[in-house]
């Protein structure tokens, strides 16, 4: 397996010779997106590349992304961040974009969370039609359980909308990754990968942390793309030289 990693652009010619599917993490920033010339910087240098974007993916905007929300102004703005990013997506011609659910995590008033799957559902049903080549993968952010993003996935079936499950963000919730795994599972498309100690969000490279990967791994889907996420060549290629461990100790 090919495992994804977040290119750091001022490194591009290390990271491409690599030879590996990239995430793209600079568009989910709104200093970023507010500046059309380094977005445009970026994208040329990206294609400049001359490489395989085709199972490439992009990171959308997350910070105060709400297109659930029951305010009219917050979806307008949320959703012209994200169509920013969309057409980014499609110029670099990559797979598919990963945003988050960015719901109240502990807020378990049965409107909210019935109003979260029905507004998410009405507003991807339009976006994917709008861009018929795009997938797109919802993440888990801080969810302490499954239930409204696999609900979600579920009546979006058929729609090219997936599931993109972190493992990190599943290990610091109070759900185990196991089930997790379980009730995603069947719409899972992408994973993100990163080791933690349960507590915060460390994006550590894998085995310094606590996750029990020799049980996480073996159950991942093999059809779904992963992404090591860690923020350097030296971590991603320390995740890789852990990760060929186990694959030897899995043959054995």
């Amino acid at each position: 397996m090919k495992y994804h990693g977040i290119p750091d652009f001022e490194r591009l010619e290390e990271w491409a010779a690599m030879d590996i599917p990239f995430e793209y993490n600079d568009f989910m920033l709104p200093g970023i997106l507010d500046q059309k010339a380094e977005v445009e910087r970026r994208i040329d240098g990206y294609l400049q590349l001359k490489r395989d974007r085709s199972q490439d993916t992009l990171h959308g905007p997350f910070l105060d992304i709400t297109v659930h929300s029951s305010d009219a102004m917050i979806r307008r703005a949320s959703d012209f961040r994200i169509r920013q990013a969309c057409e980014i997506a499609l110029r670099l011609q990559v797979k598919g974009m990963i945003l988050h659910t960015n719901f109240i995590p502990n807020f378990y008033e049965k409107s909210y969370r019935d109003g979260w799957i029905d507004r998410n559902e009405a507003y991807f049903r339009a976006l994917l039609a709008d861009y018929p080549g795009l997938f797109v993968f919802m993440e888990n952010m801080f969810d302490e359980e499954p239930d409204c993003l696999a609900a979600l996935a579920k009546r979006m079936q058929g729609q090219r909308f997936g599931i993109c499950l972190d493992l990190a963000h599943a290990h610091i919730s109070k759900t185990a990754i196991a089930d997790w795994h379980a009730a995603c599972a069947p719409y899972i498309r992408h994973y993100h990968i990163n080791d933690n100690h349960g507590l915060i969000d460390e994006h550590l490279p894998l085995g310094e942390g606590n996750i029990a990967w020799e049980t996480v791994l073996p159950a991942l889907r093999p059809d779904a793309s992963v992404l090591v996420e860690v923020n350097s060549l030296e971590k991603y290629r320390k995740s890789i030289e852990y990760l060929s461990g186990r694959e030897k100790i899995s043959e054995r």
